[in-house]
């Protein structure tokens, strides 16, 4: 049996009751406008304020009688007159200098096929708005629209912004009739020096580029004179030499602390000493599909192998010590695992996701593994997403999310209230469940593939904004407050509290490879270890080595001991294991 939340007579200290029963859920008597809620299918300016209406599904409101459109949080501020005089309507264009906010031009340019400029161009949307610049995707037929999905993203906010023409010495391959009306604009990627991301753009003609050339340039240097703060928060940083093999082929890490880190893949669990280029094979186990590090239990749980069974395993394994491996055979073909404490800290628990199906163990502290399993939970279909929050499992499916209580016997409870006819849209149509993150205690961000709902406690919507994607994510991770959307050409950061889109990382083809998100393989022509450093927090939760392309350096094996392992220039008769 599942159930709705019980009523509770609370709101969300974050919202203020007056915005909870705006005309964003309900219809609005002091205006004539007949507003709905609409998903646009192409790129949409707000009529109000002029920026983009960033987002996939229901992105913004228009009037049903003149089609004045608008972002939710510019309904109340809309003209009152319906139609909208042309008076009344802010121009296409009109950027607001100290806030940032705005679009300032826009036009169609040609940019690099998704295989490189090599394999010729493709035609976009270019809009510059709130600061940024945003590329829309568009077919090569003469009528047709830009995709609604961003293409790519580059904030002018970013220190190493620039625009210039391209000249023959930036060995771009391409036409030399194309040279004189082609630009180039760059950003930042990683924090070292000469690592740079630049994005080739063809205009039509050489007069339209000079214009864009000109408007960006003139927009940027307005924007170093405002001062505007910069709000980024995160650098980006390699965490150890690309050119150790076991990076190629790793699907999950895990910091174990400042100087080393788990490494999983097909060849198995390695730990990697950053500072002393040590490297230890931990057991046998092939195929490491996903590593969780338990430091209440003191116990280290892995996915491997072509069964998928997690094996459990103390932390002293990590040292190199003999230790013995505890399988738990009921989770063979299991997807996911979380942990975390219940009781205040006093147990430990590991639920392990098998298809529809949770296994929920409790872990004691022994000189040998011990666990029992104390609950098994049916879940509707298929796991997506799972954590353990104020002691109770938060579990994510497709269109839904539950909680379950794991301390007691009890039902779940569902995250989204059946009878808020705002959150219907959800299982209307197949939403797969990203993640959700716990914001107070009384209140929840669940994350879709297409939209971020805010619910209380209850269930219901807590929040009348939504957070929008500017692109469809493949997943998202959390490091409070900060929520990491992934997509294929970029990260995009936002602050969960005040719901703000801080931060664009032009990373394409990044996968996270732990739970926080902090550790991230980087799956470009030189795969690469990244680690996302927050520049908030004082100190590193990581030691960053000198990092080198030295491609000399190997893995070469200790003569006393056959799972030690030294990254150097081999000498002496020192060989690299077979297979590595």
């Amino acid at each position: 049996q599942i159930v709705d939340s019980a009523y509770l007579p609370v709101h969300t200290p974050t919202i203020k009751k007056k915005e909870y029963h705006s005309s964003i859920l309900f219809p609005t008597k002091s205006k004539s406008h007949r507003f709905f809620l609409t998903t646009f299918t192409a790129p949409t300016k707000c009529h109000q304020c002029t920026s983009l209406m960033v987002g996939l599904i229901r992105q913004g409101y228009a009037c049903d009688a003149c089609g004045f459109s608008c972002h939710t949080t510019c309904v109340e501020k809309a003209p009152q007159d319906c139609p909208v005089s042309s008076q009344q309507k802010k121009a296409a264009l009109c950027l607001d200098p100290q806030e940032g906010m705005g679009t300032a031009y826009e036009g169609h340019v040609w940019i690099p096929k998704k295989a490189g400029v090599k394999k010729g161009w493709q035609r976009a949307l270019a809009i510059v708005c709130d600061f940024k610049l945003f590329l829309y995707n568009m077919d090569e037929e003469k009528d047709s629209k830009p995709n609604v999905v961003v293409s790519q993203v580059i904030d002018m906010r970013d220190g190493a912004f620039s625009v210039t023409s391209v000249w023959p010495s930036d060995s771009i391959p391409v036409r030399r009739k194309e040279m004189p009306r082609m630009f180039k604009v760059t950003a930042s990627q990683l924090s070292v020096p000469g690592n740079r991301y630049s994005v080739p753009i063809l205009a039509d003609s050489e007069d339209d580029k000079c214009e864009w050339v000109g408007v960006l340039s003139d927009l940027h240097k307005m924007l170093r004179k405002s001062h505007c703060r910069d709000r980024s928060v995160y650098v980006f940083r390699e965490a150890y030499d690309s050119s150790l093999p076991l990076i190629k082929t790793t699907q999950t890490a895990a910091i174990i602390d400042h100087k080393r880190i788990a490494l999983g893949n097909e060849e198995g669990l390695f730990v990697v000493h950053v500072t002393i280029d040590e490297i230890i094979r931990v057991g046998d186990m092939k195929k490491i599909h996903q590593i969780e590090l338990i430091p209440c239990g003191q116990t280290v749980a892995v996915i491997s192998g072509r069964s998928r069974h997690v094996q459990l395993f103390p932390m002293s394994a990590l040292d190199g010590r003999k230790t013995d491996i505890h399988k738990l055979e009921e989770t063979k073909g299991c997807q996911t695992m979380t942990s975390g404490t219940v009781c205040q800290g006093a147990r430990t628990c590991l639920c392990v996701a098998r298809k529809s199906q949770v296994f929920c163990y409790e872990l004691f502290q022994s000189k040998e593994i011990s666990h029992r399993k104390f609950k098994e939970l049916r879940i509707p279909t298929s796991v997506q997403w799972m954590a353990i929050f104020s002691e109770q499992l938060c579990v994510g499916f497709q269109s839904g999310f539950l909680r379950y209580p794991l301390r007691r016997e009890g039902i779940p409870y569902r995250m989204l209230h059946s009878h808020d006819p705002t959150l219907s849209f959800i299982t209307h149509q197949p939403e797969d469940a990203l993640c959700a993150v716990e914001i107070s205690s009384i209140e929840y961000l669940l994350c879709f593939r297409s939209i971020g709902i805010y619910t209380d406690n209850r269930g219901l919507r807590s929040r009348a904004v939504e957070l929008m994607w500017p692109a469809t994510p493949t997943c998202c991770r959390y490091n409070a407050p900060y929520l990491s959307v992934y997509s294929e050409n970029a990260v995009d950061i936002f602050d969960v509290n005040s719901m703000e889109w801080i931060q664009t990382v032009p990373l394409k083809k990044v996968r996270p490879l732990n739970s926080e998100g902090s550790l991230n393989i980087l799956l470009s022509e030189t795969i690469r270890l990244i680690y996302f450093k927050n520049k908030m927090t004082n100190g590193d939760e990581l030691v960053f080595p000198e990092t080198s392309d030295n491609h000399q350096k190997q893995m070469v094996q200790h003569l006393h001991s056959k799972c030690r392992y030294s990254f150097r220039v081999p000498t002496g008769k020192g060989k690299p294991p077979t297979g590595l």
